[in-house]
């Protein structure tokens, strides 16, 4: 039995698309989604309706990111998103979403584990079991907290945009890397499949080519880049160069507030950031 893992689409229809088509030809009929389906990049309802539409011929699982709790957060109290670099694009999603977009999110956990016929249970998350924006990285030693109190002797989440195979105290942990909006220096889609066979468990990370131009068009005949023109810059950055853009302009406008005494909100900070970053 082979097993995908989709993470951190953030809208990016196109390169879900190229996912799709890795799937079909390679005969994998479950697919594990592990949140932040939408926001970022345009269009969000076409993405979930390819969600749904795939599901038809496909045994699906879902759990919710940090995005599809702002979206219901939003809804549930009220939204306060608004236009400009910080909050612009979150304003466009919602703006663009369906009341069954929500409730389909409301109905979602942030973790869960799953069992299939006789094959070993495996746990998936976005971020952390209760939260879905804590990072887990191999680096800062998170990777080895988290697989010292898993759950399940293998487990796959997202959140970070950075794919790994990580194994540790007999437990192995996965990050498939982002679908839409990779930053781990490359500009392809990146999706995992795990092949279970007896007791054995074998992960495969993988990188599809999309059609990134596309991608990037639909920011300006959408209208997205009008409400949140830095970060829609820096989206547009990541999708060419693989790099973090989007971190690297948070924290220049993060030092800009500090030393300016002014909002981190405020656009003439946004734009600052980004002439000194040159995108």
């Amino acid at each position: 039995m082979k097993i995908a893992f989709l993470s951190d689409i953030h809208s990016n229809y196109h390169a879900l698309s190229a996912c799709y088509d890795y799937i079909e030809k390679n005969n994998i009929e479950h697919i594990c989604y592990l949140g932040d389906y939408i926001s970022d990049l345009p269009y969000p309802v076409r993405t979930l309706d390819a969600i749904k539409e795939f599901a038809r011929n496909h045994v699906c699982f879902y759990i919710k990111g940090n995005r599809e709790e702002y979206m219901e957060s939003a809804f549930k109290n009220g939204t306060t998103f608004d236009k400009g670099s910080q909050q612009g694009s979150l304003l466009y999603t919602y703006e663009n979403l369906r009341d069954e977009d929500i409730e389909w999110f409301s109905s979602l956990t942030v973790s869960s584990e799953i069992q299939i016929g006789n094959y070993k249970p495996f746990g998936i998350s976005h971020g952390g079991y209760e939260n879905p924006r804590e990072l887990i990285l191999i680096d800062d030693g998170t990777a080895d907290s988290f697989t010292r109190q898993q759950k399940t002797p293998f487990h796959i989440l997202g959140h970070s945009h950075k794919p790994f195979v990580y194994q540790n105290n007999g437990r192995l942990l996965l990050n498939p890397g982002s679908v839409g909006v990779p930053v781990s220096g490359r500009t392809m889609a990146q999706m995992a499949v795990a092949e279970f066979s007896g007791n054995n468990i074998i992960p495969q990370l993988i990188e599809l080519p999309y059609d990134t131009e596309a991608a990037i068009n639909e920011f300006y005949e959408s209208g997205l880049i009008e409400y949140a023109d830095v970060w829609s810059r820096t989206m547009i950055a990541i999708i060419k160069t693989g790099e973090h853009y989007n971190e690297r302009c948070i924290k220049l406008v993060e030092k800009l507030s500090q030393q300016s005494g002014r909002s981190f909100s405020d656009e003439e900070l946004w734009q600052n950031a980004a002439e000194i970053l040159g995108i």
